[in-house]
């Protein structure tokens, strides 16, 4: 491409692959949130940059770096390695629709210098995948002889929508494996222990559990586990969480989503994006939130603590055939949301600041 652009779910570059002679693998020199690296060959090739949004989080190679290892064979570029498990199941992984296992080995270049191997979970996803040739995380730069470039098929902004080949990957991997579960789910985050997320959550596992959800604790879980309940289930509750990412990616036409925002932002819009490319539809947005808890000064963000209007889920999730009409349904007390905003204050060492929802960020 002649300039850089973000890429697209149903056009451009996103969609093609391009082939290098002697191109140069180069990742970062440093760890800061944006740094150049990615593949240079008489210049930057925009097209092996890493996007998120409308920026490129892999920055431009300014000049042709010195390689000091050579690759001989023909390898698949795929892009930037992240440890987050987030972001290596929306950016890592956006690739991969064209890999195949003809290739000598597939390439990576790693978000920060420290990241130089693959933990069990990655390679437990490019098992699903079937990916069985070399995965190679490349901490220097290196000439490699023949370089396919895959365009980024998806990721974080309005690519998460995935294109037409990256979503028929997923329908031709992960979509094949074995369903196993329940048709209601519910995926908690109460034995999830972290910063960030609702308060009350508990109250909200048990009144679904009364309408037949049972509740995935995903974090427990092997890959494989996880995608045969998000396979199997026919229903989903889940808060805007990174899980739901994984059970986007085994979703389909016959399935009903429901979100509960747990942060007054933006972050659901990927999420939303990934879900009706899937199924064909939009999932069920809940914005609820009166209140948010945040570090002070902060935004809402992934530490966010939300607390929200336990009537209004129950009406919208009663509304859209979520639930059984008949099953109880409590409301959180005062007690309670004060009891885990203390616990949020703990695992936050600090204070929290109680910011009033005054407008409820547009879904």
């Amino acid at each position: 491409m002649n300039e850089p652009c973000p890429p697209l779910p149903d056009q451009g570059w996103s969609r093609k692959t391009i082939t290098l002679q002697d191109a140069i693998v180069v990742p970062p020199w440093e760890s800061r949130p944006r740094t150049p690296s990615g593949v240079w060959k008489d210049g930057d090739i925009a097209e092996a940059a890493a996007w998120r949004g409308a920026g490129r989080m892999s920055l431009a190679l300014e000049e042709a770096p010195e390689p000091v290892e050579k690759l001989e064979g023909h390898f698949l570029f795929a892009g930037m390695f992240y440890g987050h498990f987030g972001h290596f199941i929306t950016e890592t992984i956006s690739r991969l629709w064209a890999v195949n296992n003809d290739y000598d080995g597939v390439l990576f270049t790693p978000k920060h210098p420290t990241l130089t191997h693959f933990k069990k979970p990655h390679r437990e996803i490019f098992e699903i995948f079937g990916i069985k040739c070399p995965t190679l995380v490349i901490k220097q730069p290196s000439l490699v002889e023949t370089l396919t470039i895959p365009g980024q098929g998806f990721g974080l902004g309005e690519i998460a929508a995935g294109t037409e080949e990256f979503r028929n990957f997923l329908r031709e991997t992960v979509g094949k494996l074995p369903a196993n579960g329940p048709e209601k789910i519910y995926i908690s985050r109460t034995k999830y222990i972290a910063n960030g997320g609702l308060l009350a959550e508990a109250i909200l596992e048990e009144n679904l559990r009364r309408s037949g959800y049972v509740p995935v604790f995903p974090e427990q879980l092997s890959w494989k586990d996880q995608f045969a309940l998000y396979r199997a289930a026919r229903k989903i509750i889940s808060l805007d969480t990174s899980a739901l990412h994984m059970a986007g990616m085994a979703a389909d036409p016959d399935k009903d989503i429901a979100v509960i925002l747990r942060r007054n932002n933006a972050e659901h819009h990927s999420m939303r994006l990934q879900l009706r490319g899937m199924m064909g539809k939009d999932p069920l947005l809940i914005n609820s939130l009166v209140a948010e808890y945040l570090v002070p000064g902060k935004k809402p963000n992934h530490n966010s603590w939300g607390q929200a209007d336990f009537r209004e889920i129950h009406a919208t999730l009663l509304e859209h055939g979520y639930l059984d009409a008949d099953a109880a349904w409590d409301i959180p007390s005062d007690e309670i949301i004060q009891a885990d905003v203390a616990e949020a204050e703990r695992r936050a060492k600090g204070s929290l600041a109680y910011t009033p929802v005054t407008k409820r960020f547009a879904q």
